[in-house]
Parts: structure tokens; sequence; C-alpha cells
């Protein structure tokens, strides 16, 4: 499938975003956003990104920040600099060492 691992919407490192983000393709947060983001695509945090609120996507690449709730239908992997607090629930659960999880998991079956 073409397209599949590139990102189409960039919230970057300059730039802060409050409200609701829904979308059908991949979404890179370099920046802070504070709300909700939904989407049918993959979400990524950057290390310079930070989250506040409600995510639900297909996959998570946490290397920011993310407190919350978030739900994944496919794989949660938080990365060493990657720091996690709330509930989370997805079918696969990645973290490095290093990384922080504070708060809840559940696995759902795909």
């Amino acid at each position: 499938m073409e397209g599949k691992n590139q990102i189409q919407t960039i919230i970057g490192k300059a730039t802060s975003f409050q409200g609701t983000i829904g979308s059908e393709e991949n979404i890179l947060i370099e920046g802070k956003q504070k709300g909700e983001i939904i989407t049918e695509g993959d979400l990524y945090i950057s290390e310079t990104g930070e989250v506040e609120g409600k995510t639900q996507a297909n996959n998570l690449l946490l290397a920011g920040v993310l407190h919350g709730e978030t739900k994944v239908s496919g794989k949660m992997e938080i990365l060493a600099t990657g720091k996690f607090q709330g509930e989370a629930e997805m079918s696969i659960f990645v973290v490095e060492e290093g990384a922080g999880f504070q708060g809840e998991c559940r696995q759902n079956k795909r």
C-alpha cells in the first residue's frame, strides 16, 4: 500500500494546539497538543512532542510525553525517551529499557 508509512499531518515543534484532531492519515506530533486525537492511521509523538488528552490510533510510537487515555488497535511502542501516564489499551505492547510508564494497561484482542 503506497504511503502507508508516510506522515501526512504534522504539528511542528514551535506549535501548540488545543482541540480535537480527526484524521484518516498518519499524524506526527513534534509540538504540544491538548485535547483529543483520533486517527485511522498511525500516531507518532516525537521526543519534543507532548500530548495531553485522549488518543485513538491504529499504531502509536511514543518518543515524547503522553498524558491521558489511549486506545490503539495495533501496536503501542514506547521508546527509551518516551513517557506515558494514564490508561492504555492495545493489542501489542512494546516498552524499551529506560521508558516511563505509569498507569493502567489492557490488552485487547485483534
